[in-house]
């Protein structure tokens, strides 16, 4: 290998060819003929990272078979959310790791149809290695081609590709022409091994270490499918009025933030998906800050714009969402990119190590959040699952800023986002620094549990519910004390309110 500056760089040639040769010219086959190879009751895992690059021709087939009135039942492993995945497969998945983004596949789980096993895609890499999920008979993944050596050179997302190459009995692999030839060289693949392992040596968003391409046991593959679909990503929503007031509010606090702790600039950001994160990166685009850097497990529309603007520095992600303007750009300035954009293996993006080391500002969001700060991001009521818990508590746990967005209440006044006591914990209290809605900020940093409530209170829930509130925990105060008062009865009737009457309100 070859050192250039702090990237390390293989010294073989990184010319991506879209048919496999050697050993492998033998195994092209067709879509059909590899599906052919997945059978009734296997575990199957799939490549893709937050529906950016994943396999499509093969999963087509094997929905066309079920359709078609084959008995078919699989076990689906992902790296992360695979909604065109999802939705292909959704009445013939048995059990499903660790999130899920079909509305069909999301009422199988709430009704108990199929096994939905949610997990932090922090911890996949561990408990695949500990057999947690039973041996995976195939993994289907999607690659821009192959080097002249015959290793895999990633698509648009990284994610588990390396580990499911290692750990599948047998691999497909579909090479899609589709995707620009740009995203070649993106990659940096660093594993870091099981424990006791050496530390992560990343100092840098854009730090390589790691070779651009997925090392793979050429035995193992057993067809290659040529395709040429386009990943089926969207431009994320527009942002709500109340989301906009948030980020007013906490585009404020980064100014003042900055002045104090960060010289002027910003740590690495790391932001989540959907509409907060475009948000807040054409928010970031709009203000004074220059040098951005980005951390996060998927890179949007939003931030490839910036890049190529020429306002970020660094760039570091798992995934990037390929909507036809990204598609435009990395087709038309990737190579250029390349020295400030990277993708990653989900064991470095979504690692502890690698949060804390980095001192990440992490923002996310959730559903609701209590007057203590406890978020519940993934269950609506407590009971019924949304998409899954994802990668958002692993940032906020590890990073050096945790912000937690989110409206005070939704837009019929019925449903307060602030409530008395969340009914399902995903991101626990003491990993969220700061509180932000429409309302206002909350700083809970340095703060006992009751001076939390009264800050959430008065600075974040929304005037329709901050009476309510406020006699809430002046009554638990008066009632049960403690440390963190709580009266759980009453604090649980606000969602037996709404589900009985429409409104949380009394």
């Amino acid at each position: 290998m070859t050192m250039r500056g702090n990237k390390i760089r293989p010294s073989m040639s990184l010319d991506c060819q879209i048919r496999p040769g050697g050993a492998l010219a033998n195994r092209l086959a067709s879509a059909a003929e590899a599906a052919s190879l997945i059978r009734n009751g296997m575990t199957v895992a799939v490549g893709g990272y937050t529906s950016a690059g994943y396999p499509k021709a093969v999963p087509a087939e094997l929905a066309r078979r079920q359709a078609g009135g084959e008995e078919m039942s699989l076990n689906l492993i992902s790296g992360s959310l695979v909604g065109q995945i999802d939705e292909m497969l959704a009445s013939l998945i048995a059990r499903r790791t660790p999130m899920l983004e079909s509305p069909t596949l999301r009422r199988a789980a709430n009704a108990r149809r199929m096994v939905y096993v949610e997990q932090q895609i922090a911890k996949l890499p561990r408990l695949l290695w500990s057999g947690a999920f039973g041996r995976i008979d195939w993994a289907v993944i999607e690659v821009l081609g192959f080097t002249g050596e015959g290793w895999l050179v990633p698509s648009s997302s990284v994610g588990l590709l390396p580990q499911l190459v290692e750990q599948a009995e047998g691999l497909i692999i579909e090479v899609n022409q589709a995707q620009p030839a740009g995203l070649a060289g993106l990659a940096d693949i660093y594993r870091p091994g099981r424990p006791p392992r050496q530390p992560i040596p990343l100092l840098h968003p854009v730090h390589r270490f790691g070779e651009p391409f997925v090392r793979v046991d050429p035995e193992k593959i057993k067809a290659v499918v040529l395709t040429n679909q386009p990943d089926q990503a969207r431009p994320n929503p527009s942002l709500s009025e109340p989301l906009a007031r948030a980020l007013d509010h906490l585009m404020n606090f980064l100014e003042m933030e900055s002045a104090r702790h960060w010289g002027g600039t910003l740590p690495p950001v790391q932001t989540g998906v959907g509409q907060l994160a475009g948000g807040l990166v054409a928010a970031l685009g709009q203000s004074r800050f220059r040098c951005l850097k980005f951390f996060c497990g998927i890179l949007g529309e939003e931030h490839l714009e910036l890049l190529a603007s020429g306002r970020v520095a660094a760039a570091s992600s798992s995934a990037i969402q390929m909507t036809p303007r990204v598609t435009e750009i990395i087709r038309t300035k990737g190579h250029e990119m390349s020295e400030v954009l990277v993708l990653r293996n989900q064991e470095i993006t979504n690692d502890a190590e690698t949060a804390a080391r980095l001192g990440l500002l992490s923002i996310n969001s959730g559903l609701e959040a209590d007057i203590y700060g406890n978020v519940n991001a993934s269950h609506i009521a407590g009971s019924h699952v949304v998409n899954g818990l994802g990668g958002g508590a692993n940032f906020a746990q590890n990073s050096g800023l945790s912000v937690l967005v989110l409206p005070s209440a939704n837009a019929e006044m019925t449903i307060s986002h602030i409530v008395p006591m969340v009914p399902h914990v995903d991101i626990g209290e003491h990993d969220v620094d700061i509180l932000v809605t429409d309302q206002g900020l909350a700083d809970l940093r340095g703060r006992d549990e009751v001076e939390r409530a009264e800050e959430v209170i008065t600075r974040c829930a929304h005037p329709a519910y901050r009476d309510m509130l406020r006699d809430y925990l002046k009554r638990a105060m008066a009632s049960v004390g403690g440390h963190h008062p709580q009266l759980p009865d009453e604090a649980f009737a606000w969602h037996r309110r709404l589900k009985e009457t429409g409104a949380m309100s009394l």
